[in-house]
């Protein structure tokens, strides 16, 4: 008994939503976000979509407007792979890659050549993130071939409208989903994009993109390419560091040190988080007093000290190390001739090697598994400095300290005189402006790029210096 058409039709839905589920190395369609924007790029052989919460349009060579997908920190790289009807059999290859591209400086001669007058060939590229992922796709026709016997009894029979349309190959889709990693502390977060318009003060780049490669199981077919570039913000959405409410309330008072004991001391103040937007600047204050206070000396540190302000980037990029393969142990002649010679030394000596070996055994404990760790961790791979560079941001020199420090307080009330006397000899205030073609700080998988703030006082012969580390978003 056939069953009820409701039955089949359900049936049929159920077939027709299983054969629709992606492959178990994919996040399922349900657990991804739904984005609106969608980017399409084509081949010959497929066809790539891309869904982002929204798109950067940038000017290309081929056309007035070409968009990019942009991705946050916290968002799902999601998109669907359409191969077209002639790709049978063969395998799909997706790959998530995150890159630092540099140039470093090399020697000619005994000039050397700066890193923005080589050529753009000559870049080198670090891969700091890379995630794939592989589709096995199998024949459209599920079909067995028929033989060239069978194929003389075949009856050719009209085709009805049913067979028409299954005869038609329809392209197939492949979705996918990049989840981005998230870091385990606070201040490591993956590089944003980066490009500056200014090659000669930055001549780095931070780049994203997605490579999709399908291999044909036939090996006369050459195998297709497709590379399509996204970019990656903390933060999509706009929001600007600029009109956030200014906390320079709270500061961070830290001492420069010396040499040897001298008859003053200094201490530079920045905001507490030392977190400054590349679309900002830097305030800072240096202030002094003499130990013990002496009003003739302060007079003159505020007219003749020296106050020196550097900024500076540094690079830094480490890989594994290349270790050379370990031979296979060989071995040792002794004991071979050793255990060869044993019955000519027995036959010779008698006991008494007999009794030598016991001796030695006898002085030997066995060993336990107890006795070491079951669970030990494995070592660390030894790293390498493969390129390091250091770039001077900022610098500034002033003679003296032109201000006198003083309480922001209700002008109603006067300070105290223990809070007037508690105050510096001398204030140096000043900011430094920042731009946007500077590196962000870095810190991932082999890739650093940190700055530092250099802070130097001169007086005669005494000098006073101190390093501040900075973060740069």
């Amino acid at each position: 008994m056939a069953p009820p058409s409701s039955l089949r039709s359900v049936r049929t839905r159920a077939r027709a939503k299983s054969d629709a589920i992606p492959p178990s190395s994919f996040v399922s369609a349900l657990s991804t976000p739904t984005y609106s924007h969608v980017s399409s790029y084509r081949s010959l052989q497929m066809e790539l979509l891309l869904y982002s919460p929204s798109v950067k349009v940038v000017p290309s060579a081929w056309s007035a407007n070409h968009t990019l997908p942009v991705f946050g920190d916290h968002d799902v790289v999601t998109g669907k792979v359409i191969l077209d009807p002639s790709c049978q059999a063969g395998r799909l290859m997706l790959t998530i890659e995150g890159a630092f591209t540099y140039t470093s400086t090399e020697k000619n001669g005994d000039r050397v050549v700066p890193s923005y007058a080589r050529a753009a060939d000559n870049k080198r590229r670090h891969v700091f993130y890379s995630l794939s992922k592989a589709i096995q796709v199998t024949s459209a026709d599920s079909n067995p071939p028929r033989s060239a016997f069978r194929e003389v009894f075949v009856i050719k029979r009209r085709p009805s409208g049913s067979n028409i349309k299954s005869m038609v190959l329809e392209p197939r889709a492949y979705p996918f989903a990049f989840e981005l990693p998230r870091s385990q502390r606070s201040g490591e977060e993956m590089p944003p994009t980066f490009c500056s318009s200014n090659p000669k003060c930055a001549p780095f780049e931070v780049v994203y993109q997605v490579s999709v490669t399908w291999e044909s199981s036939d090996i006369s077919e050459n195998p297709s390419f497709l590379e399509v570039p996204i970019v990656l913000h903390p933060d999509p959405d706009f929001h600007s560091l600029d009109g956030l409410t200014d906390s320079s309330s709270s500061w961070l008072e830290m001492p420069l040190k010396s040499d040897r004991p001298i008859s003053f001391r200094c201490a530079v103040t920045l905001p507490t988080s030392v977190t400054f937007s590349r679309a900002s600047s830097i305030p800072y204050f240096v202030v002094f007093t003499t130990t013990p206070r002496s009003s003739s000396m302060a007079r003159e540190i505020a007219s003749d000290a020296t106050i020196s302000i550097s900024v500076f980037s540094q690079v830094t990029i480490t890989e594994a190390a290349n270790l050379p393969i370990t031979p296979p142990p060989t071995p040792l002649a002794g004991s071979e001739e050793s255990s060869d010679s044993l019955p000519f030394q027995q036959s010779r000596t008698g006991t008494k090697l007999l009794r030598r070996v016991r001796s030695r055994t006898s002085a030997w404990s066995p060993r336990t598994l107890d006795d070491e760790p079951r669970d030990k961790p494995l070592p660390r791979l030894p790293t390498q400095t493969v390129f390091t560079e250091t770039q001077i941001v900022h610098t500034g020199i002033c003679i003296g300290f032109p201000k006198r420090p003083r309480h922001q307080q209700d002008s109603s009330k006067h300070p105290s005189l223990h809070e007037h006397q508690a105050l510096p000899d001398g204030l140096h205030k000043a900011k430094i402006p920042l731009h946007r073609d500077m590196l962000p700080t870095i810190d991932w998988a082999g890739l650093s790029v940190k700055y530092y703030m250099d802070i130097s006082v001169l007086f005669g012969q005494d000098e006073l210096r101190a390093r501040v580390p900075l973060r740069i978003i």
